[in-house]
């Protein structure tokens, strides 16, 4: 299984910011690559809020539907994902951040991290336990799963761009 599970603001934000199409190939080369090797995924979830942008990034992602990058939600991360549903159910009101959680891919990454192992790259910051938000890692630290942003990820990894 994958050791890491991307969330879409990886990519999204990746392509405004540090790692855009034309100012940073290489990293959209290696996204490839670790997929290939089986190291990332993401939820088929993800590919889905990709494709709400109908820009270079949705073309990407269409491009890859098929890679290996975007998992379909086995049974157990299924039932991962009702547990997830069930703590920000019971811990958060009913408010815009908590419905807008349950609608996007957030809680599927979390549920694949929990079923099928492997850490979330997001780059959600965490927020006090006492906020109103949910916010990835807060809901990961519940779980007992580990969540790191891209930077940390490619650290781990042992990435470095060489000119």
């Amino acid at each position: 299984m994958p050791d890491y599970w991307l969330d879409s603001n990886v990519f999204i934000e990746g392509k405004k910011g540090p790692y855009g199409f034309d100012i940073a190939p290489r990293f959209w080369e290696l996204i490839d690559e670790l997929v290939a090797e089986g190291r990332i995924s993401c939820p088929v979830r993800v590919y889905d809020e990709l494709l709400d942008g109908q820009n270079d990034l949705s073309t990407w992602d269409q491009s890859r539907r098929a890679s290996g990058l975007f998992m379909e939600p086995a049974e157990p991360v299924q039932e991962a994902f009702r547990q997830v549903t069930a703590y920000a159910m019971q811990r958060y009101p009913d408010n815009q951040a908590r419905r807008r959680f349950l609608d996007r891919a957030d809680p599927w990454v979390v549920a694949h991290a929990m079923a099928q192992g492997g850490k979330v790259v997001s780059l959600e910051e965490r927020h006090l336990w006492s906020s109103l938000q949910v916010k990835i890692p807060n809901v990961g630290t519940h779980f007992n799963i580990l969540c790191v942003n891209t930077y940390q990820m490619l650290r781990e990894l042992g990435v470095q761009w060489n000119a």
